[in-house]
């Protein structure tokens, strides 16, 4: 067994994978199944060789049963679902602004009359500040809930386990929570430290650039714009905006060139560099995919210090096994799996793909030396997609041929950034007149960075959808091809048609899927909060209807998967100021030719800026009949309300504060009904389906409420109504 701790690590996670798409119930038969196997291959002569089959099944059956174990566990929270109770705990990380709340991360010291987690935290969302920052103690009364309804493998109830978070609380009375004493322990001072940091980026750079200082130094996105965010997403670069092992390998670089610059003791500069790269663990929060690089880092400096060289491969093992061991819901974290992921890819693919880029040119020295590096980077950026795209389809839908560019472009400037940022926030501490100084080069960096995902993100097929039963298909078949061709013998040839032929039969998937959707108007009920946000799609052209909620970052994600650069209509539903403030940015970005809006709603300076990109402005302040793409669809409002009418389909928009009586009685027969609050009574009412478009608080008083229809919540995901030509309707929802 060449590379025993690849192996195990890499069984253990996927393992939990298993465990974490089947769910609690089925891991203790997994577990004794994995067990007899173990047994089966340990016994057996003719596999014992070689050991591989013996150390997967064992470590298979170690993952089942932690699994299992700690999902006994954490049993205990499901009972507190909706409960209000007396909570105390400390405040165990920097608040935060989201959706208009403040919002606290607290460990939990005790749940009145009920049983939590040791260590386990809440997420507190309170509308008023109720805490100062890290380490106060913090007492009152809250209402508890479970993260939103998913429980599949990649849910945000799984995935905010994975950090260790088991619940939302909403204080009832913010004026109530009281913060009797405070804490002080090893890891309050890092946070303190930490804001400490915060405020030296704010003092020497602007707010956008102390922005994106946060973002790319501490893994920080919160005060990062919704557009630069999404730019980044869109052009295939966005890890550059997570802490990573790219941030660390930087780091670490720069430490040992300063360490070594004061001539120190070779001893001396190995505990020097390995301090540097827990305090960086430990300032971006000891998430999943840094600690893997941390410790694939130490492991190399071990290997240094013993004289021998560490292979990636098993460092890579390692470092995913004790992070399993150490929570098993941590293969739900999804940006630690692509971490792990892109790792494999590029040290196992990453050499030979540079040496057959190399190949292209000949031996022509002078070429050889230009091209290198631009090959090198090429070589590892092919490496990571390749092993990354199985999990990407799965998980977001999207494929960004843009990544390639933005790498090329983006990734030396982005680790100049880094080293100069890093520098000049540490010299803002103690010299904050030379801070201002260097801080010049960071804010060209920052603007080139900013610039170039913003070109690459407009660009035609930056990134596109690919979704549904057809990226399933393609990605089990390709699966399929490369693992016959690894059973038929490794050879140059044998992968060389594989890769051709997987090529083949994504082009014609995805031709086959544009096919299938000719002349089928989409409607998707996008997840935006508490707000109506609905994007409607037909053969290449697209009309949003309402802009509600938090942001305006699901509109564009769904228009930039559907491969859309400008809008035929964009209407407002509620007129509200968020849903003002979103239709601007997203003008911004996608331009209409036209704006339907209340005049009361262009006294939004955000709208009224964004207007400017549509082709034309119409102000309605009682009703409109809109058709648009030859009558396939139909837009209406009357007074408060919107209907969309398509094919047999009658969709009734259901505002905040929208008055029932000024509802014509012809619009209640409606098939769809999306609302952003509940009707005090639905009599009259018979669609066969409702969408509540509300947040988690909300949503959760009327979910478990007896309805004549099929209750789908956009808190969920994002829903999608597929119409097509003879009438035949789907509602789908990817799970």
């Amino acid at each position: 067994m060449k590379r025993p701790l690849a192996l195990v690590g890499f069984s253990y996670l996927l393992a939990l994978t298993v465990a974490l798409f089947f769910g609690e119930r089925l891991s203790p038969y997994f577990a004794c199944t994995a067990s007899i196997l173990f047994t089966i291959f340990f016994l057996c002569k003719r596999f014992r060789k070689g050991m591989v089959l013996s150390a997967s099944m064992l470590a298979a059956a170690l993952a089942f049963s932690s699994f299992s174990a700690e999902s006994s566990r954490l049993s205990c929270v499901e009972n507190l679902h909706g409960l209000e109770t007396e909570i105390s705990g400390v405040v165990v990380d920097l608040p935060y602004n989201e959706n208009y709340r403040t919002c606290y991360l607290l460990e939990v010291r005790r749940v009145e009359n009920h049983e939590f987690p040791t260590n386990g935290r809440i997420l507190v969302y309170a509308k008023e500040p109720i805490a100062d920052g890290p380490g106060d103690c913090v007492e009152g009364t809250m209402r508890l809930f479970l993260p939103d309804g998913s429980t599949g493998a990649f849910g945000q109830r799984a995935s905010l386990a994975a950090e260790g978070v088991y619940l939302y609380a909403f204080p009832v009375d913010e004026g109530a929570i009281s913060v009797p004493d405070r804490e002080n322990s090893l890891w309050i001072s890092i946070l303190s430290w930490k804001e400490r940091l915060y405020d030296a980026a704010d003092s020497v750079f602007s707010r956008s650039d102390s922005a994106f200082v946060k973002a790319l130094l501490f893994g920080d996105k919160h005060e990062l714009s919704e557009e630069v965010q999404e730019n980044f997403r869109v052009s295939g670069v966005s890890h550059l905006l997570a802490v990573s092992g790219f941030h660390l390998a930087v780091v670490t670089q720069l430490l040992t060139l300063l360490l070594r610059a004061l001539r120190l003791p070779r001893p001396v500069c190995v505990l020097g560099v390995a301090g540097g790269i827990l305090l960086f663990m430990a300032k971006a929060g000891f998430s999943f995919s840094v600690c893997r690089s941390g410790i694939m880092c130490l492991t190399l400096l071990m290997g240094e210090c013993c004289s021998r060289r560490a292979d990636t491969m098993n460092s890579l093992g390692l470092a995913v096994l004790l992070l399993c061991l150490h929570n098993p819901y941590a293969a739900a974290d999804t940006g630690f799996l692509l971490s792990a992921s892109a790792t494999a890819g590029i040290s196992l693919y990453a050499g030979r793909l540079q040496k057959a880029l190399e190949r292209l040119h000949g031996s022509h020295p002078l070429l050889h030396r230009l091209l290198r590096p631009v090959y090198a980077l090429l070589a590892s950026t092919l490496g990571a997609l390749l092993f990354t795209l199985p999990l990407t389809l799965p998980l977001f839908g999207t494929i960004s041929p843009a990544a390639i560019p933005a790498n090329l472009l983006m990734m030396v400037p982005s680790s100049l950034l880094l080293q100069l940022s890093f520098l000049t926030v540490l010299l803002a501490v103690v010299a904050p007149g030379a801070a201002s100084i260097a801080a010049l080069p960071v804010s060209w960096l920052c603007r080139y960075l900013k610039s170039c995902a913003d070109f690459l993100s407009d660009l035609p097929f930056a990134s596109f959808s690919f979704s549904g039963r057809e990226a399933f298909l393609w990605l089990g078949c390709a699966l399929f091809l490369f693992g016959l061709a690894v059973l038929l013998g490794r050879s140059r040839p044998k992968f060389r048609l594989t890769g051709l032929l997987c090529v083949i039969l994504f082009l014609v998937t995805l031709l086959a899927h544009q096919i299938s959707l000719r002349n089928v108007t989409s409607c998707s009920v996008l997840s935006s909060g508490d707000g109506i946000s609905i994007v409607l799609t037909r053969n290449g052209r697209a009309a949003v209807v309402g802009c509600g909620g938090y942001s305006q970052s699901p509109v564009l994600r769904e228009l930039d998967a559907q491969n859309i650069k400008e809008l035929d209509l964009l209407a407002l539903v509620s007129g509200s100021f968020e849903e003002g403030s979103n239709a601007g940015h997203t003008l911004e970005k996608k331009p209409a030719a036209i704006l339907l809006c209340d005049r009361e709603s262009l006294a939004n300076a955000t709208l009224l800026n964004g207007s400017e990109k549509a082709g034309e402005t119409i102000c309605c302040e009682k009703g409109y009949t809109v058709s648009l793409w030859d009558d396939a669809v139909s837009i209406e409002r009357t007074e408060d309300f919107v209907r969309i009418l398509c094919g047999n389909e009658k969709i009734l928009l259901w505002p905040e504060k929208a008055e029932e009586e000024k509802l014509p009685e012809d619009w209640k027969d409606c098939t769809i009904l999306v609302m952003e609050e509940t009707p005090e009574s639905l009599a009259g009412f018979s669609p066969d389906y409702g969408i509540f478009c509300m947040d988690e608080d909300t949503v959760s008083r009327v979910w478990h409420m007896d309805y004549s229809f099929l209750p789908l919540a956009t808190e969920d995901g994002p829903i999608e109504i597929r119409i097509g030509e003879e009438n035949t309707t789907q509602v789908r929802r990817e799970l």
